[in-house]
């Protein structure tokens, strides 16, 4: 994986930090009363065109730099060797940044940019531009005219986290865009990055220093000094502290159009060892590699440039190998992405590849790893460590993929190996553990690539024992925890004397799949006036509790990997498959839910009484809404809403306005609206635990399985991963609410009854009743 590292240059107080933290993402460091730490280099992975990069940010103050004479009226600036006592690394592309209120942030602008631009991609970044402009010091536009050597010129504000991100993106694009020029020896539009002491801090200053001919000198003086005629006559750079290097009235000045048609700072500065005759100049001579200057400046036109190189690259292939990915899986996790990927490969992998396949893989790079000497010993271990850890989470999250005979033989070797040193024994039992308790069958019905048969597979050579444990001998473990969601719940239940509640927790999807199957509705119970007085005397928040917890049970009981399936299988795919049976029960309890709602206000004949049982259920929708629990709310907002109470215009006038207008707030909510925006933020911004709108999001994978296919490239055996990253958009946030149960629910069985066991009429009934329902509903009472 290549790595770049990026110097944030600026004066004091420009927000180099603040920019640091907002474009890596970083949380904001804790108030303290002691006086800040010195800033270290932040390093985060972030990916590019499908291609990972480790990219390093560092802050350097502008008083790092030394400026000195030399030949008695030329000035050179010196990069910094050590910053707090650290050597400086390689400096790939820099980030100038300037204060828009501030003047003196770009007193030293001019000559400091002179000297990066001619080795170095730059990139200018205002910072503080939330300020009005009138209010400002600095006038951004023309900075950006009179630095024309730079990348590009961005304005960035505190309260807009994407404007400090696009500077960093569009140097990371010309910095990837050099290196592979580099790499590319025969194009003809190359850049090739100088070598100078600005990017080799071991080069000597001498090299830098050396004065060059009077012959040179004199050659260029001339047309040097008729570009800048328009600026020496200003009386501000008669002062000897502004006799650098020309500033083109940075605060509001016009550039001068003199020779703008055949000559400009930004084509000067392009060439190598350039300077400008002043009484006192800056001067950085580079020297481009193999003696030859840049092809083409960003100042010539697409059109206009030639188009030898242009069909020489060879074209991008698309999509991903699947080595790719395993590779990536295997990585160093540096950033938040590298996490999220792990998780949605596992879930989505046997899209493409089989277990056997994937474990095939891991272990052929543990030999691999093992073999090759090149690499240090610390590292070697980090990576077997880390290889060692996916593993144990693949174990843990998804035992079943291990149900075959071969590939649970092989992992059982491997567990063999792990167990064999005293230190991995903890992490070889708990796999263990893992396997014998929860791994039943693996039902693969659905899957693009089925498991290979076990008489196949055991005709496989398998993979030497002795290498294996060779491979895993120099292995340390950490703490390997069971990562399965809800893992962190302890199994407690209490029944007191006087009251019919008790606590519910559970351990794994087989606890909550034998508990979310005692949930079937039976039907049982009539509704009567004596129903309806014990619904009423019911507090609000018990049934709300209850509608929750069963709401819970049956998503927790639900594998993130089989609700991707489900939108993919047919109809007789679905009756076949056994773990469609979760998936199932949650979509029907969701359309009970919605009829019992309207059965339960349909259930009296006056309409006093269907108000009362209206108004009751709008504050069990406000409960629920407090509960997290989106799919319950919406359950009961489709039974309110449905024509058949809808209909009732005199049973909803009878309800108080203020209860009215709160309930109006959940039915925007859950609106359909621009694509059910309001719930969607809610959803995002909503702390754990939570419950989400299983309809909505089964729909967003719908789309995401049909609008695009799986495997792309001219032979079709190369992976569309854009397409899992977009499955996993949508499975990620419902992974995080699986993690975090609700703490306080208790089981209160006759809620549950209620619930679940009243006697719903048929079709034929309610087609009979209810038009004697509507016309009671519309005679005025007395």
């Amino acid at each position: 994986m290549d790595s770049f590292s990026i110097a944030v240059i600026g004066a004091d107080g420009v927000g180099k930090s603040h920019f640091i933290r907002t474009a890596m993402s970083l949380p904001p460091p804790p108030k303290s009363i002691l006086p800040a730490p010195d800033p270290k280099p932040v390093t985060a992975r972030i990916v590019f065109d499908n291609v990972p990069y480790a990219v390093t940010l560092f802050e350097l103050d502008l008083q790092y730099f030394e400026s000195e004479f030399f030949d008695d009226q030329y000035r050179q600036v010196k990069w910094p060797k050590q910053i707090n006592g650290t050597i400086l690394p390689r400096v790939h592309g820099v980030l100038f940044l300037y204060d828009v209120m501030d003047r003196e942030s770009i007193h030293y602008l001019p000559e400091t940019l002179t000297a990066f631009a001619n080795s170095l991609p730059v990139v200018l970044v205002a910072t503080k531009c939330d300020n009005p402009e009138s209010s400002r010091d600095v006038d951004v536009d023309t900075v950006a005219a009179a630095h024309k050597s730079c990348l590009g010129s961005f304005k960035t504000s505190a309260d807009k986290p994407d404007t400090v991100r696009m500077p960093l993106y569009a140097l990371l694009k010309a910095m990837i865009s050099g290196t592979q020029e580099q790499e590319n020896p025969e194009g003809t539009g190359l850049r090739r990055r100088a070598t100078s002491e600005v990017t080799h801090l071991d080069a000597p200053i001498e090299s830098l220093s050396r004065p060059i001919s009077e012959h040179s000198r004199h050659s260029r003086a001339s047309s040097d000094m008729s570009l800048l005629r328009g600026y020496l006559n200003s009386p501000e750079y008669n002062d000897p502290r502004y006799l650098r290097t020309p500033r083109a009235d940075l605060l509001g000045g016009q550039i001068p159009d003199e020779h703008d048609s055949t000559q400009t700072i930004h084509s000067m500065l392009r060439n190598s060892g350039v300077r400008l005759d002043r009484a006192q100049q800056i001067y950085v001579e580079v020297e481009d590699a193999e003696g030859e200057p840049r092809r083409y400046s960003e100042d010539i036109p697409l059109l206009q440039r030639g188009d030898e190189g242009l069909f020489e690259r060879s074209p991008k292939k698309p999509g991903l190998t699947f080595d790719e990915l395993v590779d990536r899986l295997l990585a160093p996790k540096l950033s938040k992405a590298d996490q999220n990927f792990g998780g949605v490969f596992l879930c989505l992998y046997r899209k493409f590849a089989t277990p056997a396949q994937l474990f095939s893989a891991i272990l052929a790079r543990l030999d691999a790893l093992k073999d090759d000497k090149s690499i240090h010993y610390l590292t070697k271990t980090t990576t077997q460590l880390r290889t060692i850890e996916v593993v144990a989470k693949w174990v843990a999250t998804y035992p079943n993929d291990f149900a075959r005979p071969a590939v649970k033989r092989r992992l059982d070797e491997f567990i063999m190996h792990l167990s064999a040193e005293p230190i991995f024994s903890a992490a070889a039992l708990q796999m263990q553990k893992t396997i014998e308790e929860n791994v039943l069958e693996d039902d693969d019905t659905g899957w693009v690539k089925p498991e290979v048969e076990d008489a196949e597979a055991d005709s496989e050579p398998s993979a030497n024992t002795s290498d294996l444990h060779d491979s895993l001998s120099s292995l340390s473990i950490g703490n390997l925890t069971d990562h399965r969601p809800s893992a962190s719940s302890q199994a407690s239940s209490s029944m007191g004397p006087n009251t019919k509640t008790h606590s519910f927790q559970f351990h794994v999807y087989e606890d909550y799949e034998r508990e979310a199957a005692t949930m079937t509705p039976s039907y049982t119970l009539p509704l009567t006036k004596f129903r309806y007085h014990i619904f009423m005397d019911m507090a609000n928040d018990d049934i709300a509790d209850e509608m929750t917890r069963i709401d819970w049970v049956m998503f927790s009981s639900i594998r993130i990997r089989d609700l991707v399936r489900h939108v993919s299988l047919s109809a007789e795919q679905k009756e076949k498959c056994k773990a469609m049976r979760n998936v199932n029960r949650m979509i029907s309890h969701f359309n009970h839910i919605a009829t019992w709602v309207s059965n339960m206000v349909l259930m009296r004949d006056k309409a006093k009484h269907r108000a009362q049982m209206l108004e009751k259920f709008m504050h069990i929708a406000l409960k629920l809404r407090q509960l997290n629990n989106y799919n319950g709310l919406a359950a009961v907002l489709a039974g309110i809403n449905g024509t058949s109470i809808l209909r009732l215009s005199q049973t909803r006038n009878l309800v108080p306005t203020d209860v009215q207008k709160r309930f109006a707030r959940l039915v925007l909510l859950m609106g359909t609206q621009k694509g059910y925006f309001a719930y969607r933020l809610a959803w995002e911004n909503s702390p754990l635990p939570r419950i989400p709108f299983i309809p909505l999001h089964r729909k967003d994978l719908v789309s995401a399985e049909e609008g695009s296919v799986t495997f792309v490239g001219p032979q079709g055996d190369r992976l569309n991963w854009k397409k899992f990253e977009v499955l996993g958009e949508v499975i990620l946030p419902i992974m995080k609410s699986q993690s975090t149960p609700y703490p306080n629910l208790s089981r209160h069985d006759e809620a549950r009854e209620l619930i679940l066991d009243c006697l719903m009429p048929t079709d034929e009934e309610v087609r009979q009743l209810y038009p004697i329902i509507l016309i009671r509903d519309q005679v005025p009472r007395g």
